[in-house]
């Protein structure tokens, strides 16, 4: 309990040795100014709410994996992946909206996704968002705040046919 706790804790401090029995456990709490007293030292945790920061995202490579080097010197992968949803409009007709997603590979997965992912890949990326830019230029104007998937897995789900700058055999191969 927390009076175990305080005892241990307090008999530590004042003999610089952790007591090893617990067997005279008094039934008393200890006031809140006891426990304020022993814990002062500590640095106050901070409290979050759950969040979750998950895309999901399964489409085609717009273009070749493009290797990149870090500011600390690891490589990394970019690529857009093209998503498509169909919207109907006010006067019942559909129309397809096209989406251009940024894509960053880091660690372990440069290698493989590299070897594996190509223009025309289908993919499905599971990761997170993460933004960037925004920062105040000297002029005091804004950078533009982009957007970006921070990729966790990428999976390829098929892989273009044939000659990939062959219009058509732009098929996937399933």
């Amino acid at each position: 309990s927390m009076f175990r706790s305080v005892v241990a804790v307090s008999s530590r401090v004042a003999t610089g040795a952790r007591a090893l029995s617990t067997s005279a456990v008094s039934k008393a709490a200890p006031t809140n100014a006891e426990v304020e007293e022993v814990f002062k030292d500590r640095t106050p945790q901070r409290r979050h709410a759950y969040s979750l920061n998950r895309v999901e995202l399964l489409g085609g490579v717009a273009a070749t994996p493009k290797r990149l080097v870090a500011k600390n010197g690891n490589d990394y992968l970019l690529f857009n992946v093209i998503t498509n949803h169909s919207t109907r409009t006010a006067s019942g007709e559909f129309f397809d909206q096209t989406d251009m997603h940024t894509v960053t590979v880091f660690g372990r997965q440069v290698d493989d996704v590299e070897a594996k992912v190509d223009k025309g890949s289908r993919v499905l990326v599971h990761g997170r968002l993460r933004t960037f830019g925004g920062q105040l230029k000297e002029d005091g104007s804004r950078a533009p705040r982009q957007t970006s998937i921070q990729a966790e897995s990428v999976q390829v789900m098929a892989k273009r046919g044939g000659d990939n700058n062959n219009r058509k055999n732009s098929e996937y191969d399933f």
